[in-house]
């Protein structure tokens, strides 16, 4: 398990990274279409359910742990970068690319230090309401953002 969590920060950081510059290749709605935060919010939900999906065989334990752990990561690892971004570009009243990548790093470690330690702030039924919301979520404000700045830069 501790293996598999120390790769999936490596895989999940490293997948965060080819979304962030693939949109100009294959424009396609789960990778960040503009530079807002909402848009990279997507750097960690869909790498985090790319590696649990090849996670999957792998896995000795409950595997309904393990989903709920995964979802509970991916919520953890957005709070701390949205709270933690704004919080610092309010402080100094700008935003560094370079603070901008070593949160998202600390946030996706954040993660996974979750799932190794199979903590999960819900269910398993609850992780899957959880899942299909932030999913429609991601999906509508993709193809029609409100007009705010979370959501558009």
């Amino acid at each position: 398990m501790k293996k598999l969590c120390i790769i999936g920060v490596l895989v999940v950081s490293a997948l965060g990274t080819l979304f962030h510059f693939a949109y100009d290749l294959v424009p396609f709605f789960v990778f960040p279409q503009n530079e807002s935060i909402f848009e990279h919010m997507k750097l960690i939900v869909f790498p985090f359910l790319i590696y649990y999906l090849g996670y999957l065989p792998f896995i000795k334990e409950k595997r309904g742990e393990l989903f709920a752990s995964f979802i509970s990561a991916i919520l953890l690892s957005m709070g701390f970068v949205i709270v933690s971004y704004y919080t610092y570009s309010g402080f100094i009243g700008k935003n560094i690319d370079a603070v901008n990548i070593i949160l998202y790093f600390i946030g996706v470690a954040i993660g996974f230090v979750l799932i190794y330690k199979k903590k999960t702030l819900f269910s398993f039924s609850n992780s899957v309401i959880f899942l299909f919301i932030l999913l429609t979520l991601v999906t509508l404000f993709s193809f029609w953002p409100p007009n705010l700045s979370f959501f558009i830069e």
